[in-house]
């Protein structure tokens, strides 16, 4: 596992589309392990949303003393996005589509777009086909982005 670290490089200026809240597809960009700086083992998406110009990052923690939450959002991320079980092989889920619903948040006086849950894959036909990124943008900060994490449980 790669320690994580917060690197400020990583979140300079960037340019969106604001995701609005419903149901979509979902590609996976990039999924790596990581260790939180409490020291739990997890996985770090990085998902394109159909049509859109964003980013939602969204993390899979362990959680040893609830193993059955940590099955059950693997189960739903693996169903989703028709990954083997038991596949931890990252690199091969990079590229494959899935489905989600995205939910608004409000952190810190701010709206982010956040992961609510992966959608089964026998629900995902009522969504539309797998769309690339939009030409039109606007800009806002990818702090708005760092804000869409949703499974990292901030503990004091």
């Amino acid at each position: 596992m790669v320690n994580w670290n917060f690197n400020a490089s990583d979140y300079e200026q960037t340019t969106f589309k604001p995701i609005p809240v419903g149901e979509y597809r979902v590609r996976i960009a990039s999924a790596e392990e990581q260790t939180s700086s409490k020291g739990r083992q997890m996985i770090k998406l990085v998902l394109d949303v159909s049509g859109y110009n964003s980013t939602i990052w969204h993390y899979i923690v362990f959680m040893p003393e609830n193993v059955k939450l940590t099955n059950q959002k693997l189960g739903e991320l693996w169903n989703s996005f028709d990954i083997p079980q038991g596949n931890f092989n990252l690199q091969s889920w990079v590229g494959k589509v899935g489905g989600a619903k995205i939910k608004h948040e409000v952190y810190e006086g701010d709206t982010s777009p956040k992961i609510a849950y992966f959608i089964s894959r026998d629900r995902q036909d009522k969504l539309a086909p797998w769309q690339e990124k939009s030409a039109s943008v606007t800009s806002a900060t990818a702090m708005d982005a760092l804000e869409e994490v949703d499974e990292l449980p901030w503990e004091a």
